[in-house]
Formats: structure tokens, C-alpha cells, sequence
């Protein structure tokens, strides 16, 4: 064998375990991150192990063509799925397995020029793994786009930590029922929180750590906060983005919960800026299903 072909193979096998390392560490560290969700969002396990787990392509020391078209369709598909739940779910999250994937793709697509027969436990390791992705995919998919219970989920939009129940559970300490509960959250977040007129971002996402750390926000964050802490409560409760029937560039965002048998609208982010100018509270009004129409409102999503 040529100096020269060694010097490559080296440099190939060498760089795979760099990349490993790096990836591993990044991981490790996204980890440590998001410690206090993964308990609560299985959503985000996933996306953890969409992260995660691609890495280990890179201990397997693959060298067929074949094999590496399987690597990097399944990479491809990560990707895709990291994208479309950012979009889908306004997260900057899943972004994160969206780097490593692509940072992979690179180097299989591109650096990883070697060629050869593969062992068939390389090949049953390949397999093996890509299936368990897929699954992981398939769960994505489907908590996305077909989600039980979405009043009560975690992990899509409305996104909440230990931390965030532990407050929870504070605020609802002396409470008996779900209408006591929702009227404590309620109170505390009108009390506690103000409107940040100083906000403004190109991609609005919710980050339950900046509302509660800051106690500030705009309609999108307070809705989403007491979607959360009324859902950490088993309290079903819906966000609502809508736009007004006369002024269609301009989005809101408020709640439906569930009660008393009966779903109801509020408009936290209303309350909190009437209550600091003494105007009138839009309060807790009666619907006849989580669904309804609004008078001054087009709804263009219910989640």
C-alpha cells in the first residue's frame, strides 16, 4: 500500500473519531441543557435521540457505498423532521439536532472518500440503528402532527421544566378544584407579569425560562405560560393564534381552558396590560366548545 493511500485512510479514520468526540461533547452538553424538560417532554427525548444517537455512525468504520447511502438518507430525514418541527411548532430546538445532522451529512457525503466491504457486524449495526431511528422519526411525526390530547401536551409549542410545575404547584397549593386552580394562576399572572413593549423579534417563539426569569413578555409568551401551567395542573387548556377581522396584520394570542364542564375564554395578555392602565378586564367568558368562533377574531390556529 502506497504512503500516500495509508497517510489517507489514517487521516479518514482519524477524523471520524474527531468529529465523533466533538459531537459527543455537544450532545453531552445539550443534555446537561435540557435536563429539567426531558422528564416532562417526550418530545423532546426524541429530538435528544434524533441528536444523538447519528453520532454513532461515526464509531462504525463503514466503508461500502450502499451503507453510506443509508447513512445519509436516514441523516437526510433527521433534518427534514428537525425542520419541520421548528416550523410546525415554533421551537429553535429542534434546530440543534439540525446542525449536528447537517455537520454528518457533510462529512459522509463529502470527507469519508474511503471504499471497501463492510464487516456484517457493520452492516448489522448500520441496520440496527437506522431502524431505531426511524421509529424515533415515526413518533416525531406523528406528536407534530397527530398529538393526543394536545391541550395537555408538552414539548410542541407550549414547552414547561420541573421548575415550571414546581411553581405550578405552588401557586395552586391551597386550591381543591380545577376552577380555584385556573382562577390562581390567573390572579398570580396578572400580578406578577407585565407587557414588554420593548420585544420585538423576527421568529416569536415561547422560552418558559426568559418569561418566568424576566416576568416579562407578549401575548405569545403569556398564553403559552398559563397553557403550561395549567397543563402541568392536568388542566386542559388550548392556545389560540388569531388575527382581528379588520386588521389582518396584526397577530394575538390567548386561551381556552377547560372547567367546570364547560371551555372558556380569556385573554391573560389583555388583563395584565387593563389591570396596570385600571381599564376593564376581558375575564373568563363562556363557550359552547373549545372550537368556537370569536367575535373579533379570525383564529388561524388552535393548539
Amino acid at each position: 500500500m502506497k504512503r500516500s493511500k495509508l497517510f489517507a485512510i489514517t487521516l479518514q479514520s482519524k477524523s471520524g473519531l474527531i468529529f465523533f468526540f466533538v459531537l459527543a461533547a455537544y450532545n453531552l452538553l445539550l443534555g446537561v441543557y435540557l435536563k429539567d424538560f426531558f422528564v416532562l417532554s417526550p418530545m423532546l427525548v426524541m429530538l435528544y435521540l434524533l441528536s444523538a444517537l447519528p453520532t454513532l455512525f461515526f464509531v462504525l468504520k463503514i466503508r461500502s457505498t450502499p451503507m453510506r447511502a443509508i447513512v445519509l438518507i436516514v441523516l437526510f430525514f433527521v433534518m427534514v423532521m428537525s425542520i419541520v418541527c421548528s416550523l410546525s411548532c415554533r421551537r429553535l430546538l429542534p434546530m440543534l439536532t439540525f446542525v449536528v445532522t447537517a455537520i454528518e451529512m457533510m462529512h459522509f457525503g463529502i470527507a469519508d472518500n474511503s471504499s471497501g466491504k463492510d464487516k456484517l457486524l457493520t452492516k448489522i449495526c448500520v441496520l440496527v440503528l437506522t431502524a431505531f431511528i426511524a421509529v424515533l422519526l415515526f413518533f416525531s411525526y406523528n406528536f407534530v402532527y397527530k398529538p393526543e390530547a394536545p391541550y395537555l401536551s408538552n414539548g410542541r409549542d407550549t414547552l414547561w421544566d420541573t421548575q415550571t410545575e414546581e411553581l405550578a404547584d405552588e401557586i395552586c397549593a391551597n386550591c381543591d378544584t380545577s376552577a380555584e386552580k385556573v382562577q390562581a394562576i390567573y390572579n398570580w399572572m396578572i400580578v406578577n407579569l407585565e407587557y414588554d413593549y420593548d420585544y420585538h423579534t423576527l421568529l416569536q417563539y415561547f422560552d418558559v425560562r426568559r418569561t418566568l426569569s424576566t416576568r416579562k413578555g407578549v401575548c405569545y409568551d403569556f398564553a403559552n405560560l398559563f397553557a403550561a401551567l395549567c397543563r402541568s395542573q392536568n388542566i386542559p387548556c388550548y392556545v389560540v393564534d388569531g388575527t382581528p377581522y379588520d386588521r389582518s396584520t396584526e397577530d394575538h394570542t390567548w386561551n381556552r381552558v377547560y372547567y367546570d364542564d364547560c371551555w372558556w375564554d380569556l385573554d391573560v395578555t389583555n388583563d395584565i396590560s387593563s389591570t396596570a392602565n385600571g381599564k376593564s378586564l376581558y375575564g373568563f367568558r363562556e363557550l359552547t366548545s373549545a372550537y368556537a368562533s370569536d367575535k373579533d377574531y379570525y383564529i388561524t390556529k388552535i393548539y
